[in-house]
Protein backbone atom coordinates (compact mmCIF):
# COMPACT_ATOMS: atom_id res chain seq x y z
CA UNK A 1 0.00 0.00 0.00
CA UNK A 2 0.88 3.41 -0.69
CA UNK A 3 2.09 5.86 2.67
CA UNK A 4 3.76 8.96 3.29
CA UNK A 5 6.58 8.37 5.74
CA UNK A 6 8.91 10.15 7.86
CA UNK A 7 11.85 8.62 6.69
CA UNK A 8 14.75 11.20 8.48
CA UNK A 9 13.61 14.28 10.56
CA UNK A 10 15.70 16.48 8.12
CA UNK A 11 14.30 15.27 5.16
CA UNK A 12 10.46 15.27 3.76
CA UNK A 13 8.14 12.38 3.62
CA UNK A 14 8.94 9.79 1.79
CA UNK A 15 6.48 8.25 -0.49
CA UNK A 16 7.21 3.88 0.53
CA UNK A 17 5.24 0.64 -0.38
CA UNK A 18 4.24 -1.30 2.51
CA UNK A 19 1.95 -4.05 3.94
CA UNK A 20 -1.13 -4.18 4.26
CA UNK A 21 -1.87 -4.89 7.92
CA UNK A 22 -2.43 -8.25 9.74
CA UNK A 23 -6.20 -7.82 10.99
CA UNK A 24 -6.06 -9.66 14.51
CA UNK A 25 -8.95 -10.77 16.38
CA UNK A 26 -11.01 -7.90 17.24
CA UNK A 27 -9.94 -5.89 14.92
CA UNK A 28 -11.23 -4.25 11.92
CA UNK A 29 -9.25 -3.37 8.40
CA UNK A 30 -10.51 0.28 7.18
CA UNK A 31 -9.46 1.63 3.72
CA UNK A 32 -8.45 5.15 4.95
CA UNK A 33 -10.28 7.59 2.86
CA UNK A 34 -9.27 10.95 4.24
CA UNK A 35 -6.74 12.02 6.90
CA UNK A 36 -6.56 15.90 8.40
CA UNK A 37 -3.33 17.48 8.59
CA UNK A 38 -2.68 18.68 12.35
CA UNK A 39 -0.12 20.69 13.48
CA UNK A 40 1.23 18.19 15.62
CA UNK A 41 1.53 16.10 12.67
CA UNK A 42 4.09 19.44 11.67
CA UNK A 43 5.51 18.91 15.09
CA UNK A 44 5.87 14.47 14.79
CA UNK A 45 7.64 15.39 11.16
CA UNK A 46 9.92 17.92 12.62
CA UNK A 47 11.39 15.49 15.48
CA UNK A 48 9.53 18.09 18.47
CA UNK A 49 7.40 16.00 20.00
CA UNK A 50 8.10 14.49 23.44
CA UNK A 51 8.79 10.82 21.69
CA UNK A 52 10.88 11.77 18.51
CA UNK A 53 14.01 10.67 20.37
CA UNK A 54 12.43 7.22 20.60
CA UNK A 55 10.08 7.05 17.75
CA UNK A 56 11.03 4.07 15.40
CA UNK A 57 11.60 5.12 11.67
CA UNK A 58 9.98 4.53 9.07
CA UNK A 59 7.11 6.20 10.98
CA UNK A 60 3.74 6.73 9.34
CA UNK A 61 2.02 10.06 10.80
CA UNK A 62 -1.37 11.57 10.49
CA UNK A 63 -4.19 10.80 13.21
CA UNK A 64 -7.01 12.69 11.81
CA UNK A 65 -8.49 9.48 10.18
CA UNK A 66 -11.87 8.83 8.23
CA UNK A 67 -11.86 5.31 6.39
CA UNK A 68 -14.58 3.09 5.12
CA UNK A 69 -14.51 -0.71 6.36
CA UNK A 70 -13.49 -3.14 4.37
CA UNK A 71 -13.06 -6.66 6.61
CA UNK A 72 -14.80 -7.16 9.38
CA UNK A 73 -15.93 -10.17 11.27
CA UNK A 74 -19.62 -10.35 12.53
CA UNK A 75 -18.67 -9.63 16.01
CA UNK A 76 -17.08 -6.94 15.49
CA UNK A 77 -20.66 -5.09 14.67
CA UNK A 78 -19.26 -3.62 11.36
CA UNK A 79 -19.43 -4.50 7.92
CA UNK A 80 -17.90 -3.70 4.68
CA UNK A 81 -18.50 -0.05 3.24
CA UNK A 82 -19.40 1.39 6.60
CA UNK A 83 -17.81 4.54 6.85
CA UNK A 84 -15.74 5.45 10.23
CA UNK A 85 -14.13 7.58 12.25
CA UNK A 86 -10.78 6.20 14.16
CA UNK A 87 -10.07 7.18 18.02
CA UNK A 88 -6.81 7.76 18.15
CA UNK A 89 -6.07 7.21 21.75
CA UNK A 90 -5.97 3.39 22.43
CA UNK A 91 -6.16 3.67 26.08
CA UNK A 92 -5.16 0.19 28.16
CA UNK A 93 -8.39 0.32 29.82
CA UNK A 94 -6.90 -1.38 33.20
CA UNK A 95 -4.47 1.42 34.68
CA UNK A 96 -5.31 4.24 36.97
CA UNK A 97 -6.70 6.46 34.88
CA UNK A 98 -8.59 4.33 32.73
CA UNK A 99 -10.37 2.83 36.00
CA UNK A 100 -11.23 6.37 36.77
CA UNK A 101 -12.86 7.07 33.13
CA UNK A 102 -10.37 9.15 32.42
CA UNK A 103 -9.30 6.94 28.97
CA UNK A 104 -7.64 10.50 27.53
CA UNK A 105 -4.92 10.29 30.61
CA UNK A 106 -4.34 6.53 29.77
CA UNK A 107 -1.04 5.89 31.42
CA UNK A 108 -0.39 2.71 29.03
CA UNK A 109 -2.03 2.90 26.03
CA UNK A 110 -1.34 0.31 23.10
CA UNK A 111 -1.05 2.40 20.49
CA UNK A 112 -1.69 6.39 19.86
CA UNK A 113 -2.12 6.24 16.17
CA UNK A 114 -0.06 8.65 13.99
CA UNK A 115 2.18 9.86 16.88
CA UNK A 116 3.98 6.75 18.39
CA UNK A 117 2.23 4.54 15.91
CA UNK A 118 1.27 4.45 12.36
CA UNK A 119 -1.20 7.03 11.40
CA UNK A 120 -3.40 8.02 8.65
CA UNK A 121 -0.86 8.81 6.51
CA UNK A 122 -1.50 5.22 4.39
CA UNK A 123 -3.82 3.40 2.66
CA UNK A 124 -5.08 0.91 5.28
CA UNK A 125 -5.25 0.76 9.02
CA UNK A 126 -6.21 -2.21 11.29
CA UNK A 127 -8.23 -1.03 14.36
CA UNK A 128 -10.41 -2.51 17.44
CA UNK A 129 -13.42 -2.21 16.90
CA UNK A 130 -14.11 -0.14 19.49
CA UNK A 131 -11.86 2.64 18.90
CA UNK A 132 -13.82 3.41 15.44
CA UNK A 133 -17.21 5.70 15.37
CA UNK A 134 -19.44 5.02 12.80
CA UNK A 135 -20.07 7.97 10.42
CA UNK A 136 -23.85 9.60 10.13
CA UNK A 137 -24.69 9.25 5.98
CA UNK A 138 -24.62 12.86 4.57
CA UNK A 139 -21.15 13.81 6.22
CA UNK A 140 -18.29 13.63 3.29
CA UNK A 141 -15.28 11.99 3.77
CA UNK A 142 -13.35 15.50 3.50
CA UNK A 143 -15.73 17.28 5.97
CA UNK A 144 -15.35 14.23 8.63
CA UNK A 145 -11.66 13.57 8.63
CA UNK A 146 -10.90 16.88 11.40
CA UNK A 147 -13.65 15.26 13.43
CA UNK A 148 -11.31 13.14 15.78
CA UNK A 149 -8.93 15.65 16.48
CA UNK A 150 -9.84 19.67 15.86
CA UNK A 151 -13.61 19.05 16.41
CA UNK A 152 -13.34 16.04 19.42
CA UNK A 153 -10.71 18.09 21.01
CA UNK A 154 -12.60 21.44 20.95
CA UNK A 155 -15.89 19.87 22.44
CA UNK A 156 -14.08 18.47 25.73
CA UNK A 157 -12.91 21.54 26.35
CA UNK A 158 -16.06 23.62 25.85
CA UNK A 159 -18.33 21.58 26.80
CA UNK A 160 -16.14 19.23 29.92
CA UNK A 161 -13.40 21.16 30.90
CA UNK A 162 -15.06 24.86 30.44
CA UNK A 163 -18.62 23.89 31.47
CA UNK A 164 -19.96 26.38 29.11
CA UNK A 165 -23.55 27.35 29.75
CA UNK A 166 -26.11 29.33 27.82
CA UNK A 167 -25.90 33.08 27.91
CA UNK A 168 -21.97 32.74 28.56
CA UNK A 169 -19.15 34.75 27.19
CA UNK A 170 -16.80 32.55 25.36
CA UNK A 171 -13.33 33.95 24.35
CA UNK A 172 -11.34 31.64 21.62
CA UNK A 173 -7.98 32.90 21.15
CA UNK A 174 -5.99 30.71 18.35
CA UNK A 175 -7.94 30.61 15.66
CA UNK A 176 -6.69 27.31 13.80
CA UNK A 177 -8.61 23.41 12.88
CA UNK A 178 -9.34 23.73 17.10
CA UNK A 179 -9.86 27.49 17.56
CA UNK A 180 -12.70 27.67 15.05
CA UNK A 181 -14.48 24.22 16.13
CA UNK A 182 -14.25 25.66 19.86
CA UNK A 183 -15.71 28.88 18.63
CA UNK A 184 -18.84 26.62 16.85
CA UNK A 185 -19.25 24.02 19.88
CA UNK A 186 -19.52 27.37 22.22
CA UNK A 187 -22.00 28.95 19.85
CA UNK A 188 -24.23 25.46 19.79
CA UNK A 189 -23.72 25.87 24.08
CA UNK A 190 -25.74 28.86 23.80
CA UNK A 191 -22.88 30.91 24.41
CA UNK A 192 -21.97 34.40 23.22
CA UNK A 193 -18.54 34.17 21.13
CA UNK A 194 -15.36 36.16 20.99
CA UNK A 195 -12.67 35.54 18.27
CA UNK A 196 -8.78 36.40 18.96
CA UNK A 197 -6.16 36.07 16.60
CA UNK A 198 -2.54 37.01 14.97
CA UNK A 199 -4.12 36.61 11.77
CA UNK A 200 -6.81 38.81 10.08
CA UNK A 201 -8.01 35.61 7.28
CA UNK A 202 -8.31 33.72 10.78
CA UNK A 203 -11.13 36.72 11.80
CA UNK A 204 -12.79 37.13 9.16
CA UNK A 205 -13.55 33.17 9.07
CA UNK A 206 -14.16 33.00 12.96
CA UNK A 207 -17.73 35.95 12.16
CA UNK A 208 -18.78 33.79 9.87
CA UNK A 209 -19.28 31.14 11.94
CA UNK A 210 -20.99 33.28 14.31
CA UNK A 211 -18.37 35.44 16.37
CA UNK A 212 -19.92 38.16 17.68
CA UNK A 213 -16.90 40.43 17.89
CA UNK A 214 -13.01 39.37 16.81
CA UNK A 215 -9.79 41.34 17.66
CA UNK A 216 -6.39 40.96 16.57
CA UNK A 217 -4.12 39.78 19.65
CA UNK A 218 -2.98 42.14 22.10
CA UNK A 219 -4.68 45.90 23.99
CA UNK A 220 -7.22 45.28 20.65
CA UNK A 221 -8.33 42.26 22.16
CA UNK A 222 -8.45 43.20 25.72
CA UNK A 223 -10.93 46.36 24.64
CA UNK A 224 -13.22 44.43 22.64
CA UNK A 225 -13.57 42.03 25.60
CA UNK A 226 -14.13 44.71 28.21
CA UNK A 227 -16.02 46.61 26.12
CA UNK A 228 -18.59 43.68 25.28
CA UNK A 229 -18.60 42.24 28.88
CA UNK A 230 -19.31 45.97 30.24
CA UNK A 231 -15.74 45.81 32.09
CA UNK A 232 -16.72 42.26 33.83
CA UNK A 233 -14.43 40.09 31.50
CA UNK A 234 -14.98 36.76 29.70
CA UNK A 235 -16.43 34.18 31.20
CA UNK A 236 -14.54 31.35 29.91
CA UNK A 237 -11.22 31.73 27.85
CA UNK A 238 -10.28 28.81 25.75
CA UNK A 239 -6.63 29.38 24.16
CA UNK A 240 -5.46 26.81 21.79
CA UNK A 241 -2.24 28.75 21.41
CA UNK A 242 -0.20 27.28 24.89
CA UNK A 243 2.67 30.57 24.61
CA UNK A 244 3.04 32.35 28.20
CA UNK A 245 2.06 35.57 25.90
CA UNK A 246 -1.50 33.85 25.39
CA UNK A 247 -1.83 32.23 29.00
CA UNK A 248 -1.63 36.10 30.36
CA UNK A 249 -3.83 37.85 27.67
CA UNK A 250 -6.20 35.07 28.19
CA UNK A 251 -6.08 35.90 32.46
CA UNK A 252 -6.49 39.58 31.76
CA UNK A 253 -9.18 38.94 29.70
CA UNK A 254 -11.13 36.05 32.22
CA UNK A 255 -13.71 37.74 35.11
CA UNK A 256 -13.24 37.05 38.65
CA UNK A 257 -14.53 33.64 39.31
CA UNK A 258 -13.62 33.10 35.36
CA UNK A 259 -12.16 29.48 33.59
CA UNK A 260 -8.78 29.45 31.53
CA UNK A 261 -8.97 26.19 29.46
CA UNK A 262 -5.89 25.26 27.99
CA UNK A 263 -5.52 23.42 24.70
CA UNK A 264 -2.43 24.44 22.94
CA UNK A 265 1.16 23.80 24.24
CA UNK A 266 4.94 23.94 23.65
CA UNK A 267 6.66 20.85 24.47
CA UNK A 268 8.97 21.43 27.25
CA UNK A 269 7.03 25.12 27.26
CA UNK A 270 6.66 26.70 30.64
CA UNK A 271 4.54 29.68 31.41
CA UNK A 272 4.30 31.55 34.68
CA UNK A 273 0.86 33.01 36.39
CA UNK A 274 0.19 35.94 38.26
CA UNK A 275 -0.04 34.55 41.63
CA UNK A 276 -2.96 37.21 42.37
CA UNK A 277 -4.92 36.06 39.01
CA UNK A 278 -5.69 32.59 40.62
CA UNK A 279 -6.18 33.50 44.07
CA UNK A 280 -6.98 36.84 44.64
CA UNK A 281 -9.92 36.43 41.15
CA UNK A 282 -10.23 33.19 41.74
CA UNK A 283 -9.51 32.61 37.84
CA UNK A 284 -8.87 28.53 37.07
CA UNK A 285 -6.39 27.19 34.82
CA UNK A 286 -7.69 24.15 33.33
CA UNK A 287 -6.00 21.77 31.03
CA UNK A 288 -7.65 19.95 28.98
CA UNK A 289 -6.72 16.93 26.57
CA UNK A 290 -8.06 16.16 23.30
CA UNK A 291 -11.57 13.85 24.00
CA UNK A 292 -13.01 10.22 25.06
CA UNK A 293 -15.23 8.39 22.98
CA UNK A 294 -18.64 9.55 24.59
CA UNK A 295 -17.46 12.96 24.00
CA UNK A 296 -16.56 12.23 20.35
CA UNK A 297 -19.89 10.54 19.72
CA UNK A 298 -21.31 13.70 20.71
CA UNK A 299 -19.24 16.01 18.69
CA UNK A 300 -20.28 14.23 16.08
CA UNK A 301 -23.44 14.70 16.25
CA UNK A 302 -23.42 17.91 16.29
CA UNK A 303 -21.60 17.92 12.90
CA UNK A 304 -24.13 15.69 11.64
CA UNK A 305 -27.08 18.34 12.52
CA UNK A 306 -25.25 21.45 11.17
CA UNK A 307 -24.50 23.00 13.88
CA UNK A 308 -21.10 22.87 13.49
CA UNK A 309 -18.97 22.76 10.39
CA UNK A 310 -15.28 21.37 9.98
CA UNK A 311 -13.38 24.21 8.28
CA UNK A 312 -11.16 22.21 5.47
CA UNK A 313 -9.04 25.00 3.38
CA UNK A 314 -7.79 22.37 0.88
CA UNK A 315 -7.78 18.47 -0.48
CA UNK A 316 -4.98 17.56 -1.35
CA UNK A 317 -3.62 14.47 -2.33
CA UNK A 318 -1.74 11.87 -0.76
CA UNK A 319 1.55 12.28 -2.19
CA UNK A 320 1.22 16.22 -1.37
CA UNK A 321 1.45 15.69 1.81
CA UNK A 322 4.95 17.65 1.79
CA UNK A 323 3.17 20.55 0.86
CA UNK A 324 0.14 19.94 3.16
CA UNK A 325 2.57 20.26 5.91
CA UNK A 326 4.94 23.10 4.27
CA UNK A 327 1.75 25.19 4.22
CA UNK A 328 0.55 24.70 7.53
CA UNK A 329 4.48 25.41 8.79
CA UNK A 330 3.94 28.80 6.73
CA UNK A 331 1.08 29.85 8.58
CA UNK A 332 -1.02 29.69 5.77
CA UNK A 333 -3.50 27.22 6.39
CA UNK A 334 -7.05 28.39 7.56
CA UNK A 335 -8.80 25.44 9.29
CA UNK A 336 -7.43 22.21 8.37
CA UNK A 337 -5.76 20.46 4.97
CA UNK A 338 -6.86 17.32 4.62
CA UNK A 339 -5.44 14.88 2.07
CA UNK A 340 -7.26 12.57 0.06
CA UNK A 341 -5.60 9.27 0.73
CA UNK A 342 -7.04 6.92 -1.17
CA UNK A 343 -7.24 6.91 -5.44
Amino acid sequence: MRAMAIIEYTAPLALVDLPIPEVKPGFVLIRILTCGVCYSDFKTVQGKMPYSQTLKLPHVPGHEICGEVVEAKPQTGFRAGDRVIVYNYWSCGNCAMCRMGMENLCESLTAWVGFTDPGGFEEYLAVPAERLLRLPAGITPEQAAPTSCALGTSYRAVVTRAQVRPGQTVVVQGLGGVGLSSLQVARACGARALAVDIDPRHLDVSRRLGAEKSALAGEAARAMVRDFTSGLGADVVIDTVGHEESLHEAAMMTRRGGRVVGVGYVVGGFARVQTDDYVLREIEFVGSRYVQRHELERAISLLASGQVQNVVDDVLPLESANEALARLGAGKVVGRTVLRVSK
